[in-house]
């Protein structure tokens, strides 16, 4: 099936990302927004796009194209207009199996789901769905618009044509797919988790700092984000579901560490709410010298 139109479900970070990077790779998107976050998702868009700018890793014309290609929506009925549907919103099982019922209901037959969660199984969730042959899982991992790579599942009963549209989909974004087995957690996210999970129990435990852990980590490893600050730009409470959900499916290894309860808990959410493992300013970026004891 040849992909034209794109509709993404949820405007976080997650679905903002694939909507510019859709929108970016010459792909008419509808974003559908609410919420909060819906109000800003145009704003964020394009302030990601200026910063492309500023660093020439884009023209001007380009970024205006770009923004030409997305629209938003909050109206579910013009799911009828799209050949292609990705469910970008929160990992909750009953949240999305209603939201894409309410897809199933309105698209066309042609259309294929795409589901970009790791912790969620895409069997699970196509027991939701009449058309359980048409949806795939193909994860994301953040940033979208940087990371070069993606993990496509398929379910029981996902059919060939469905995992090679998904596949095509990742390839039109430039992204090298990789095919697993259904697993909670996958690759990304299960090995993430363990190693945030794991760098919370050093601070917790006293044994470094947070911005130590994290300078130690990245350096030794060549990363250009630590451990720490992916979680944060995750979000807390995000990093805290998807870990909930891996202890439930896959045992008390990836039981969360009661630090980043605690942080949840007290409205250190991350690069959000401008404070979680590390501190940011307003922009989003790191600050130096603003640690302080919040365990």
């Amino acid at each position: 099936m040849e992909i034209r139109s794109v509709a993404v479900l949820g405007s976080g970070r997650l679905g903002r990302g694939i909507a510019e990077c859709a929108a970016s790779n010459g792909l008419d998107v509808t974003l559908f927004t609410q919420g909060p976050e819906g109000k800003n998702a145009p704003k964020e868009i394009e302030a990601s796009l200026d910063h492309k700018l500023a660093k020439w890793g884009i023209t001007e014309p380009e970024k205006r194209l770009t923004l030409s290609r997305i629209t938003y929506s909050s109206d579910l009925k013009e799911l009828k207009q799209v050949n292609l549907v990705v469910d970008a919103t929160v990992d909750d099982l009953y949240h999305k199996q209603e939201l894409l019922r309410t897809a199933d209901r309105l698209c066309g037959p042609d259309v294929v789901f795409i589901s970009t969660s790791s912790t969620l199984t895409v069997s699970k969730l196509a027991k939701g769905i009449a058309r359980s042959q048409s949806l795939v899982g193909l994860h994301f991992i953040q940033p979208v618009t940087a990371v070069p790579v993606c993990e496509l599942t398929q379910g029981a009963e996902t059919s060939d044509d469905a995992v090679k549209t998904a596949a095509d989909f990742g390839h039109r974004l430039g992204k090298t797919v990789y095919s697993l087995y259904e697993s909670p957690g996958l690759v990304n996210t299960r090995s993430l988790m363990a190693l945030v999970n794991e760098a919370a129990y050093m601070i917790d435990e006293a044994t470094a700092e947070a911005s130590d852990a994290e300078e130690i980590i990245r350096g030794s490893w060549g990363m250009n984000q630590g451990p720490l600050e992916m979680a944060d730009r995750i979000g807390l409470d995000v990093v805290l579901g998807w870990m909930e959900q891996l202890h439930k499916e896959l045992g008390s290894r990836f039981a969360p560490c009661p630090l980043i309860r605690r942080y949840v808990r007290n409205g250190y959410l991350g690069v959000k709410s401008g404070r979680g493992f590390l501190a940011y300013n307003k922009d989003g970026y790191v600050k130096d010298g603003a640690e302080e004891d919040l365990h």
